[in-house]
């Protein structure tokens, strides 16, 4: 029999891939709305991120292998470099959460900033190794910062647009049978 906690993490999981697939389809769509004043931001990232942070049970690592792994295809990227690096960054993070639901806001917006800048970093670093093609440094951070701006808005769409609160310290995880 289906528990309530457990419908609900299934219902968070299949929304966060949904969500997800419609971001991606965004942007490859071909409208542009920045007309090169400041570079879009990564909402997927964005997203996958607050959503983890929020309720990590929700963002299984396999849902985030696949969701990426179909971005670097779909988006031209290097196959599986971003994956890798946004998978390394969302373990690190689903690890410190534990300590991080006592916390304000504000700690963890500055976590995920931390987050983004070094997912930023290792990318250059490693596309620089590879010899492979790269933006310029200043449209990188730019980036960086644009979608560090966006994290409150993603947030508060989860929290308020589609119910996923963060969870309380005394509060466990479900974990799906």
């Amino acid at each position: 029999m289906i528990t309530k906690s457990s419908q609900h993490l299934w219902t968070y999981r299949a929304l966060f891939l949904g969500l997800c697939l419609l971001i991606i389809t965004a942007k490859i769509l071909p409208i542009t709305l920045d007309q090169g004043r400041l570079p879009s931001p990564d909402i997927l990232l964005a997203v996958t991120l607050a959503w983890l942070l929020r309720q990590p049970s929700a963002v299984p690592v396999l849902s985030i292998v696949i969701v990426f792994l179909l971005a670097d295809f779909l988006l031209q990227r290097p196959p599986g470099l971003w994956t890798l690096l946004v998978l390394l960054a969302s373990e690190g993070l689903r690890r410190k959460r534990a300590q991080m639901t006592e916390f304000p806001f504000l700690v963890e917006w500055g976590l995920f900033a931390v987050a983004v800048f070094a997912l930023i970093l290792m990318n250059r670093i490693a596309l620089f190794v590879l010899f492979a093609e790269t933006d310029r440094l200043g449209i990188a951070l730019a980036h960086g910062i644009v979608t560090v701006g966006i994290y409150p808005v993603v947030v508060a769409l989860s929290k308020y647009g589609l119910g996923l609160r963060k969870l309380r310290p005394t509060e466990t995880e479900s974990k799906p049978t």
